[in-house]
């Protein structure tokens, strides 16, 4: 009974600490989207071949091909204009695996654009890291 009320007293803090460290992610990936640092935020995400990235013009896999694929479309820091995320959601799949709901939006010169974005979060080598995104 004592390690039942210690493991619910402990499972809330544990679980705000994985949320704590996820949010710390996303945050560092705005701060360098909004640096014009494509490469930094890309730390952000899982450095593999099997690295998924769903768009509009479907799926993208690994870790080069998805940064490839983000240069191409934010080719310099005007392009990319300044990335707002709103999490929505936040939850834990499982002890290495988070799922995050939210929206993104870019203001730009260019004209803004906006959208919804699922991620999942795994912990790899005690870090947590996208491992499949889908944003629309």
């Amino acid at each position: 009974m004592k390690y039942l009320l210690i493991g619910l007293f402990f499972s809330p803090l544990w679980l705000f600490g994985q949320e704590s460290q996820i949010r710390t992610v996303i945050s560092d990936q705005i701060d360098c989207w909004n640096k014009g640092n494509l490469e930094c935020y890309m730390e952000g995400y899982w450095k593999s071949d099997q690295l998924m990235f769903i768009g509009k013009s479907g799926v993208t896999y690994g870790w080069e091909a998805t940064l490839t694929k983000y240069q191409k479309s934010y080719p310099n820091q005007a392009a990319m204009g300044a990335l707002s995320l709103n999490v929505l959601e936040i939850y834990p799949l499982s002890d290495d695996y988070w799922h995050v709901v939210g929206r993104w939006a870019l203001d730009r010169d260019a004209g803004d654009l906006q959208g919804h974005f699922s991620l999942i979060f795994r912990k790899i080598n005690g870090n947590w890291l996208i491992v499949v995104d889908h944003s629309s």
